[in-house]
């Protein structure tokens, strides 16, 4: 009977030493209810390209006066990405008022498949030498993203004053223009 009350005693011992490891076991596996807080900040995205064309046509416009234009259409030559609307400016890189004139004329690209809300396009805006202020060529009050799409393309036509009644005169001078993109 000693042999069995001492193999109950010793059983007993191994259930309670198992019970509090158990305890102990469940009571570190606890988690107290904490507040979880996360701050996030979402900084603007801007993005800003122009291509270079293979190549492009020159169209000669006589106005009948003493000065004519030449005309080159280049299409798809902007692209702006932008999560809150923006402003592309350009200058003329003549910087001594010398060579001919140079004017812009925006327009959505065939290819755009951005957001076109709040787009206003520059017409025919005559550009200053570089050491003066940029012209506004695009602005946009919005978003270039519209859910799918997240890039606004832009066709350019460049406008370049020509002295020749011909339009077979002497080639122009190459004329740098200098673009920029800000958000306002």
């Amino acid at each position: 009977m000693l042999i069995i009350l001492h193999d109950i005693n010793f059983k007993m011992k191994k259930a309670l030493v198992f019970l509090v490891f158990l305890f102990i076991a469940v009571a570190q596996s606890v988690v107290y209810a904490q507040s979880p807080g996360l701050s996030i900040k979402l900084l603007d995205a801007l993005s800003f390209t122009i291509s270079q064309p293979d190549g492009f046509d020159l169209e000669y416009i006589n106005t009948g006066r003493t000065k004519n234009w030449l005309v080159a259409k280049i299409p798809d030559h902007i692209t702006v990405i932008s999560s809150r609307g923006y402003v592309v400016k350009a200058v003329s890189g003549d910087s001594n008022n010398k060579e001919p004139k140079v004017s812009l004329t925006s327009h959505i690209s065939k290819t755009n498949k951005g957001n076109t809300s709040g787009l206003v396009f520059g017409k025919v805006v005559q550009l200053k030498s570089a050491n003066g202020s940029a012209a506004t060529v695009i602005s946009a009050s919005n978003t270039s993203w519209n859910g799918i799409n997240p890039e606004n393309k832009f066709d350019i036509d460049y406008s370049v004053e020509s002295t020749s009644l011909s339009g077979k005169g002497g080639i122009p001078a190459t004329i740098p223009v200098i673009f920029t993109v800000l958000q306002p």
